[in-house]
């Protein structure tokens, strides 16, 4: 009977679960789709324990955990959620003075770790009776790693970056001692399967179940873009450019660690990947997504590009990057009363692609031109995303399968249950060839033009930042 690793990867809108073969091969995969915005961590086990039982894995070895960061669980001493993840930034004033505060001190405190503790600052001001209650705080994939086997652990990346939180953070914000979850290395075995967790997941109690990393990690693991020079583009929610180096290059956007000791550096276009979901849920109404998503690339391969003269700025949740642009709006531009939805997919995948070549681009600057450019997330599995990336870029891209988040922390797996011996060893070994696409000559000079054109129709709209 062959072998399984699981893995569990809580994204922004969707919970996949996972089972690979010991040589990384993917074996079944359940997907949940969730509703942007306001999310119950309960359903989140929920969903999690349905799937494990309907991936019906026999012979598992264990589980391990990929996650985005930043979505603050709090629960009371038995286990019950006193606060679930909340959409909008009701903490922002708490976050600033954190800021304030490391800035002030020079003390060591990360992005995420900062939005986590000004949560709970945030509920001892205006929910006291509840932050009096409150024992543990978590991040998402970490409070499924808690349901699962009662531990109460992060990783260095989703938590304080660092091997450890800072003790002037919890004395000089007086925070309870075992709130914060305990920094691990993503290949550490953080607890055993419990008999209650058992028996809502149909596993087997005292399954192994290691601790995993920020979904950005195990993409790039899960990805084999492991090496300076390696590139990792994420066509997620967000269409997120990753790369690794051993130094943090000055004024580089560093994410956070790749540990044990590198550093990943990058950019991301908020919601990039989010767009093309948005656009087929308002045209395709209650057509079958699947469908919707193939028709959308259909049309849009038989438009040329340029998109018959339309452009689209992605930026549905403002830009980040290359540059910061809080107040920044999308748009379609250059449209005409003979535009169809194939003009309105294609510029979107256009205007996506030329957001992330800036991206990539500032990158570049910092860290050198990549040498190979891997491409992950839910928009890989588009072959007209993928070949207008490809000619954007002027670079061959490879495309993973859609399970790359979870292959990676199924590699960590494998290196915490002594499988392999790191996690290079683990990703040469496990992860498969992926679909590569080379550029058209023809296609990748029109969008060097293509591109001028798009920076044009940016700039232009900068009148209207902000405007409501």
């Amino acid at each position: 009977m062959a072998a399984n690793l699981i893995s569990i990867d809580l994204g922004t809108t969707r919970l996949k679960v996972s089972s690979f073969s010991t040589t990384g091969r993917l074996l079944a995969q359940v997907v949940k789709r969730h509703a942007a915005g306001e999310q119950r961590a309960d359903d989140w086990w929920r969903d999690t324990a349905d799937a494990l039982r309907r991936l019906d894995a026999a012979n598992v070895l264990g589980i391990s955990l990929s996650g985005r960061a930043g979505a603050g669980v709090f629960v009371d001493r038995v286990g019950n959620v006193l606060a679930d993840a909340w959409p909008g930034d009701p903490h922002a004033e708490q976050l600033a003075r954190l800021r304030a505060w490391r800035t002030e001190t020079g003390r060591p405190l990360s992005n995420y770790g900062a939005a986590l503790v000004a949560k709970y600052v945030w509920l001892r001001e205006h929910a006291s009776d509840r932050a009096r209650r409150c024992r543990l705080a978590l991040y998402g994939k970490d409070f499924l790693l808690f349901r699962l086997t009662g531990a109460h652990y992060t990783d260095w990346s989703s938590g304080p970056d660092a091997p450890a939180w800072d003790v002037a953070l919890v004395r000089d914000w007086d925070l309870p001692v075992e709130l914060l979850p305990r920094p691990a290395l993503p290949w550490q075995v953080g607890g055993h399967l419990t008999h209650a967790a058992a028996r809502e997941t149909g596993l087997a109690a005292g399954t192994p179940v290691a601790v995993g990393a920020h979904d950005g990690v195990c993409a790039n693991v899960g990805a084999g873009a492991i090496e300076p020079g390696d590139f990792a583009i994420t066509l997620g929610t967000h269409a997120v450019t990753r790369t690794i180096s051993t130094n943090a290059p000055a004024g580089a956007n560093r994410f956070y660690a790749m540990p044990p000791d590198r550093h990943v550096i990058g950019g991301n276009a908020v919601l990039g990947g989010r767009a093309l979901d948005w656009l087929v849920d308002i045209t395709a109404g209650a057509t079958d997504r699947e469908q919707a998503y193939r028709e959308a690339g259909s049309i849009a391969a038989a438009v040329p590009p340029g998109a018959d003269g339309v452009s689209f700025l992605p930026f549905l949740g403002g830009q980040m990057a290359p540059e910061r642009r809080a107040d920044a709006r999308a748009a379609f531009a250059g449209l005409r009363l003979d535009h169809g939805r194939g003009a309105m997919f294609r510029a979107l995948f256009e205007g996506v692609g030329f957001a992330v070549a800036d991206i990539v681009d500032q990158v570049a600057t910092w860290c050198g031109v990549p040498n190979r450019i891997r491409l992950t997330g839910g928009g890989a599995a588009s072959p007209v995303w993928r070949q207008i990336l490809a000619d954007i870029l002027d670079h061959a891209v490879e495309a993973s399968d859609e399970a790359v988040e979870g292959r990676g922390a199924a590699i960590f797996l494998a290196v915490a249950l002594g499988l392999q011996a790191d996690y290079a060893t683990a990703a040469a070994a496990m992860v498969p060839r992926g679909k590569r696409v080379e550029p058209g000559p023809a296609a990748a000079a029109s969008y060097r033009d293509l591109h001028a054109r798009w920076h044009v129709v940016r700039d232009t709209m900068r009148a209207l930042d902000g405007l409501r």
